[in-house]
């Protein structure tokens, strides 16, 4: 019964390959990022599709503290550029500016993510799951049910730490009923107290006194073309706002120095506090001044270069639509 429900739920794509499929999520990767490429490599395998997992950088503390707690190993970084035609599968976006060199002359398998339409175009149909749902590992414990497969110990684990990473244990406006649900059967699954698990998690994302600041800005950050401005929008959470505030001076620098190294118009960089469910903006320029004064209807201290943002959390839902809305509407 279980192999004719993964045949009716994956039509047509069950055939080995003569490659394995290299299943990878974006640049800078956060955890859902790591987590939900192992765990759709973890799929293909179970119907017969060889898949492996890679990341595209490096792991951030939260991630580390993760894939150490489940007890599984770091995936690879994927090698060099991708070949022509290369088979590959895309988790946790679907943006091109976030995804290798060569990504739209790749083989692109299937893409599961929870993010709107980026731009990513291919010349041949593939499958694509893409659903409201806060995390890419709560889509793909949805598909594991419907397809009656159940996770083990460490690939439950990965899934709920992408869940509450990307909803911030249910905190983050992208946190829906069905994430929650999600979340209470897969600690049951890894044996792991929903609570106590996401502290551990949010505890090492605190721990960042050791980076530097271009390494802080990096740490959460995606590249996107707003009214045809290409902004990196940088998102820091922690439940110790304070030592990263500190370091503004190192952080303005270095926000000068990637958008002269990445060719950007500009980056704009959100301190999130976990906690006090509230996001800080740090300011690197006037134009990312303005650009927030005008999305937020707000006052950016001029002195200290920053402003509280009360009740925003959540890049994808708050933070790149009030951008967008802005760069659309204003001439800045």
């Amino acid at each position: 019964m279980a192999s004719s429900l993964r045949l009716l739920f994956f039509p047509g794509l069950v055939a080995a390959r003569s490659a394995p499929i290299a299943v990878f999520g974006h640049k800078a990767p956060d955890t859902d990022a790591v987590t939900s490429a192992l765990v759709y490599a973890w799929e293909l395998n179970e119907r017969n599709v060889p898949a492996l997992a890679y990341r595209l950088g490096d792991l951030n503390p939260e991630t580390t503290y993760v894939l150490q707690k489940v007890g599984v190993a770091v995936p690879p970084l994927l090698p060099a550029d991708l070949e022509p035609k290369a088979p590959v599968a895309v988790v946790d976006t679907n943006n091109p500016e976030e995804l290798p060199d060569g990504i739209g002359k790749a083989h692109i398998h299937s893409i599961v993510d929870h993010h709107k339409l980026s731009g990513l175009a291919n010349a041949e149909p593939l499958e694509i799951d893409m659903r409201p749902l806060c995390s890419a590992t709560s889509i793909l414990y949805a598909r594991a049910k419907a397809a009656n497969l159940t996770p083990p110990k460490h690939v439950a684990g990965l899934m709920l730490a992408g869940i509450l990473s990307d909803s911030l244990e249910f905190r983050s406006p992208t946190t829906t009923p069905t994430d929650k649900e999600h979340a209470t059967e897969l600690a049951q699954l890894a044996g792991l107290d929903v609570h106590e698990f996401a502290s551990g998690m949010f505890d090492a994302k605190g721990k960042v006194d050791h980076l530097t600041a271009k390494q802080l800005l990096m740490m959460d950050s995606k590249v996107f073309t707003l009214g045809g401005k290409k902004l990196r929008v940088s998102v820091l959470e922690t439940t110790k706002p304070a030592a990263p505030l500190a370091r503004k001076a190192e952080l303005v620098t270095a926000m000068q120095q990637l958008v002269a190294e990445e060719k950007l118009d500009d980056l704009i960089f959100f301190v999130v506090d976990i906690l006090q469910e509230s996001a800080t903006f740090v300011s690197g320029s006037p134009y990312a001044t303005s650009l927030v004064e005008k999305a937020w209807k707000v006052r950016v201290d001029r002195d200290s270069g920053t402003v509280l943002l009360p009740g925003v959390m959540s890049r994808k839902k708050q933070m790149i639509p009030k951008l967008e809305t802005a760069v659309a509407n204003a001439e800045l």
